[in-house]
């Protein structure tokens, strides 16, 4: 191969790893702009979504997290666990279920702590 054609390969080369780097930043821009936060865990976002005054019904939480209904169920199941008071209601109009964090674990707490429960 001679020494044109390297350095061809290497402009092409060069030029789609810009464009992987562009292509990644307008991903984050689209995900910023939607108000949402690519490095939240999903346990984080159902604590966030959950913690809102009238709490999230389970449609809201299987589309924001992409999971299915028994998936969330658990999920809550499992910071109930953690020490976290989760409130069940159903919303009036829909008769769907709807989830609410009312308290979290204290600063004392096991899970404050790192300990597993």
């Amino acid at each position: 191969m001679d020494n044109q054609s390297r350095s061809d390969l290497n402009g092409d080369q060069a030029t789609a790893a810009s464009g992987d780097a562009a292509k990644d930043r307008r991903k984050r821009t689209k995900a910023d702009q939607r108000g949402i936060n690519a490095r939240k865990s999903k346990k984080e976002q159902l604590i966030g979504l959950s913690s809102k005054p009238n709490g999230a019904r389970v449609s809201v939480l299987i589309e924001r997290l992409q999971w299915q209904g028994h998936t969330v169920r658990a999920a809550l199941s499992g910071l109930r666990k953690q020490g976290f008071e989760v409130a069940t209601s159903k919303a009036a109009k829909t008769g769907e279920t709807v989830y609410a964090i009312t308290s979290q674990p204290g600063p004392d707490s096991e899970v404050a702590r790192g300990a597993s429960a």
